[in-house]
């Protein structure tokens, strides 16, 4: 029968049932709070009573205004500080963000605000002519976020040609930006850094096109690294339109654990990068292109193309396994040193002869439980992996490389070496890699 005493309970509950749900259930939640506004009202109603519980003793209401004006004073200060970015998610007590970092049209660019900033500086320092770009009209800056006089000079595109006056918000992590840092994440999945798409594009087929394809299709593939890039030379106009190409990228990582935990909880094994490819890709002088940067952790391997036309599984990167293996102790020591992390094996020796590196491998793998073996090899006690390992040996530099995934079963100890017409060059037996 208490109305008030309801009513300030419901305040209480209601953001509190609230939040536990989405932290109880795992609820995929807009990484702002737009998708939970409603408690909106009363949080502010809740927040007014807590007020005016504070400020019933002249002392408490002192303190209480020198506080509130001291919190609302932080976020002035940063808001003036990054001003004319101050529309951007962050926060004042805990974000590092500087005006180095979102001035330069090579710096770090966030939603329409940014975005419309950026293309005003642009277009102020090109006061006549054209001028192509992207992220503005449709899916991105509202035309009408500008004069209609600008609007005639501004041309949406993802189709550039040398010699015009082009600019493109570059997706972070499509790519490096140049001369900024693009480690920033302000808001998830919508940082931009502005490139001359000629000068960067251009200079991304260049380097693939120096390489050797690792994938083939419409679009071939090229790694370097980390760095992928999807090059077609001589592709139509169409190409550049709104949703073409339909890429897809899928990247392994060596542990599950590196995920999201949203995509763990879907039960996925792999990360989903497709917006990067699609997001990047542009039409240069007639030749397409498209850029992407690989995830930081260990990838087991990576498969890319286009939905319904083409297919192809990226090879590992054997220079990087190299560094990576170099920096750490082996398993086991032998003509190759074995070296393991999740469930991959890397196998390196400096130096190799041909001999050396031609030598067939086998690969043992004798797991805790018989019963996860496959049937024909259950009458062995082992797994073979022998032709697994022996095709994937390369050379890198002076060094031979070799890399191999482990199956997902429990195992209690592996016997690898290499073998020839006199039998046995090397052994060596080791515990699986923790």
């Amino acid at each position: 029968r208490n109305t008030p005493l309801r009513f300030g309970m419901a305040l209480i509950v209601l953001p509190v049932a609230t939040v536990a749900a989405i932290v109880v259930v795992g609820s995929n939640v807009h990484d702002d709070w737009r998708h939970v506004y409603f408690l909106y009202a009363p949080a502010l109603l809740l927040a007014v009573f807590g007020l005016r519980w504070l400020i019933r003793g002249r002392w408490m209401r002192a303190g209480t205004y020198v506080l509130a004006v001291a919190a609302i004073a932080v976020t002035v200060v940063a808001m003036v500080r990054i001003h004319p970015h101050e529309a951007n998610y962050f926060n004042a007590l805990t974000d590092r963000t500087t005006p180095e970092r979102l001035a330069s049209w090579y710096g770090v660019i966030d939603n329409f605000h940014s975005q419309r900033t950026v293309i005003a500086g642009i277009l102020e320092s090109h006061p006549s002519g054209t001028l192509f770009g992207s992220l503005f009209g449709a899916r991105g800056v509202p035309d009408q976020l500008f004069p209609p006089e600008d609007r005639e000079r501004l041309v949406r595109t993802r189709d550039f040609r040398s010699g015009e006056r082009n600019f493109f918000f570059l997706p972070v992590p499509a790519g490096r930006c140049p001369g900024g840092p693009h480690d920033v994440r302000l808001y998830v999945n919508t940082l931009r850094c502005v490139v001359d798409p000629v000068a960067y594009f251009g200079a991304a087929r260049r380097q693939a096109l120096a390489g050797e394809p690792v994938g083939r299709g419409r679009y071939d593939v090229y790694r370097d690294g980390r760095e992928l890039t999807w090059v077609w030379d001589g592709c139509p106009a169409e190409e550049a339109e709104e949703g073409a190409p339909d890429f897809f990228l899928h990247v392994h990582p060596r542990d599950v654990g590196d995920l999201s935990a949203l995509r763990r909880k879907q039960g996925h094994d792999f990360d989903n990068l497709d917006w990067v490819p699609r997001a990047s890709a542009v039409r240069i002088d007639g030749n397409c292109v498209a850029v992407a940067l690989l995830p930081e952790y260990p990838i087991a391997r990576v498969r890319t193309g286009e939905e319904g036309l083409w297919s192809a599984d990226v090879p590992p990167d054997y220079a990087g396994a190299l560094r990576d293996a170099q920096a750490t102790a082996p398993l086991a020591r032998g003509e190759f040193d074995v070296y393991g992390e999740g469930r991959t094996l890397t196998y390196v020796r400096d130096g190799c002869t041909d001999e050396e590196a031609a030598a067939p491998f086998f690969l043992h793998l004798y797991p805790e439980d018989a019963g996860d073996l496959p049937d024909a090899r259950r009458e062995h006690g082992f797994d073979n992996l022998d032709a697994v390992l022996t095709g994937s040996v390369e050379r890198v530099g002076e060094s031979c490389v070799a890399i191999v995934d482990l199956p997902d079963y429990p195992i209690a100890r592996i016997r690898t070496g290499q073998h020839d017409a006199d039998g046995e060059r090397w052994a060596a037996e080791f515990a699986p890699p923790e």
